[in-house]
């Protein structure tokens, strides 16, 4: 189902994105009298000057109907020499003392924050920034979330005048809105150890000694990440739409993507006046840099647990009767949830109107009311367990209604059984989910949002480049069963309690078999698909076992 949001949320459309190291080089002049013989090779000046930096991820620019935010370099690209800030006494020194007209500074992972990257923002001397970090590296930080402390804060049930979050009382309290803010010049993420490397080597070798700097080359670097789109959307849209035949160019591209939807069973005419439960989870993630969002805790586990117990109630189907009067069950994966709930506002409006599922598909339509229940799965991690403790996991319900109420009661009965620990939530509203675009249009819709945490976000890397398998506690478990106490066991046994309550709604009874979602299920779907990249060896080498 295509989801596109055309008054909101733009990205610029760019050519490339690249960075140079520009290193120092002594030219001499060739012996005259030397005569070039058959076998040598000559190495262009440019070649001995200039080395492309490879392993690297621009952060780039967004609009929206009255802002932009996000990176850009110029036209031409900003040039600037290196200059590593190890500490904030680099930071003044840079922003103050440093005799270069313009710098690209070099930070690791505990240097890139809100503080630091505020102060180079305020300074005229600096044309870019370039965060070191190997795809190795032990994550050491406390926190650090680019998002706003407030996710989606003017969207969902808020609005600009009534909001339910407030920076006092924050779901994202490590927030810091980077995400939010107009740079100004080049952020690039470098993660490729050789990289790193050459980074770091040319600038110990050519730039470590402030002494005499003015007097002798330096180690810089060239960063090209130019964005044609600027002011907000709508200045974009309009400038793209100008026609021109000799020169036809678009200045942005629309955000949006497609929402993935599944039934149980065909939705054909008999099925057209049954109610369906819906099992919902997000597709999408967003971080600074491009193509280096993980969205371990934020996405995947989720995501991940819904397709385990969706596999889960394919396998119980048989046992449930053609004629069942519980209804039907839907998958729903929404895209584009970081962004204003794109994929989940734009299917309450096309239920809204009649237009789900689209009139080609030759489905019968489904209306927001009859929806008996949306169960939703967000945020799903053992961040918060205690030890010798069973990690907990909150029920954020949209109202009391007796299905809701049924379905508690089925999952903690089981809670037991499957080393379980589910709570109610104690937060007075609901968190920045899906389920917030379906309650806007029917403040009686009934859902159920799961979560690890209450009332604010346990992840304190939400929306990050370090949201990734680490945080989420992976243990591989090569190929045999992952240990009881590993994330994976955990998420097949919170996909077996959700499978097992949402067939006794759907069924009218409860489940008596013993089918249930095995870890290694759990495995396969964090390895195969989400958690690791096509580069990584480890992710290399289990595919050439597996396929």
């Amino acid at each position: 189902m295509q989801t596109k949001l055309h008054y909101s949320l733009q990205r610029p459309t760019h050519s490339f994105s690249r960075a140079y190291l520009v290193i120092p080089f002594t030219y001499k002049p060739a012996n005259r009298n030397l005569k070039k013989s058959s076998g040598a090779e000559a190495t262009r000046t440019k070649d001995r000057i200039y080395a492309q930096i490879e392993g690297t991820a621009a952060c780039f620019r967004r609009l929206n109907g009255t802002h932009q935010f996000g990176c850009s370099s110029r036209r031409t690209g900003n040039v600037g020499v290196l200059q590593l800030l190890k500490e904030p006494a680099d930071v003044t020194w840079l922003t103050k003392e440093a005799p270069d007209d313009t710098y690209m500074a070099i930070v690791h992972s505990n240097m890139f924050n809100e503080q630091t990257l505020r102060a180079l923002k305020d300074s005229p001397k600096v044309g870019g920034v370039v965060l070191l970090r190997s795809d190795t590296e032990e994550n050491n930080l406390a926190s650090y979330s680019p998002e706003d402390s407030c996710p989606n804060r003017y969207s969902g049930l808020s609005s600009f005048e009534k909001q339910l979050c407030s920076d006092s009382k924050p779901w994202n309290p490590k927030g810091s809105s980077l995400l939010q803010v107009d740079w100004g010049f080049p952020i690039f993420y470098v993660h490729s150890d050789t990289s790193i490397k050459n980074i770091t080597d040319c600038y110990v070798k050519h730039n470590s000694e402030r002494e005499g700097m003015t007097t002798r080359s330096l180690c810089a670097m060239e960063m090209q990440a130019f964005m044609i789109a600027a002011k907000d959307s709508e200045t974009c849209f309009r400038r793209s739409n100008m026609i021109n035949n000799l020169n036809p160019m678009r200045f942005c591209d629309p955000m949006g993507d497609r929402n993935v939807w599944a039934t149980l069973f065909a939705r054909d005419a008999s099925e057209q006046e049954k109610s369906v439960i819906v099992l919902a989870a997000r597709l999408d993630t967003t971080s600074m840099f491009e193509g280096e969002a993980p969205g371990a805790v934020s996405t995947v586990a989720g995501l991940v647990t819904a397709l385990a117990t969706y596999s889960l109630l394919s396998e119980m189907k048989t046992e449930l009767s053609p004629a069942r009067s519980g209804g039907n069950v839907m998958l729903m994966l929404f895209n584009g949830e970081a962004y204003d709930y794109i994929g989940s506002s734009r299917l309450v409006y096309d239920m809204s109107n009649g237009m789900f599922p689209p009139k080609w598909s030759n489905v019968p339509s489904l209306n927001i009311s009859k929806i008996r229940m949306m169960i939703e799965l967000n945020q799903l991690s053992q961040i918060n367990q205690s030890t010798g403790a069973v990690a907990p996991m909150y029920l954020h319900k949209t109202l009391d209604n007796p299905d809701i109420a049924k379905f508690i009661q089925s999952m903690k009965s089981q809670q037991a059984d499957l080393n379980l620990n589910l709570l109610d939530s104690t937060a007075t509203s609901i968190p920045p989910v899906s389920l917030q675009s379906f309650v806007k249009a029917d403040a009686n819709f009934p859902g159920v949002a799961i979560t690890d945490y209450d009332q604010s976000f346990t992840n304190k890397f939400y929306h990050s480049v370090l949201d990734d398998v680490k945080l989420l506690k992976f243990k591989y478990s090569n190929g045999t069963a992952p240990p009881s106490d590993s994330i994976q066991a955990y998420l097949a046994n919170l996909s077996t309690a959700l499978g097992r309550s949402i067939y006794e709604l759907i069924a009218q009874k409860p489940y008596t078999g013993t089918t249930k979602v095995e870890p290694t299920q759990v495995s396969l779907l964090l390895i195969s698909s989400f958690l690791f990249r096509t580069s990584n060896q480890f992710y290399r080498d289990f595919h050439r076992k597996s396929f």
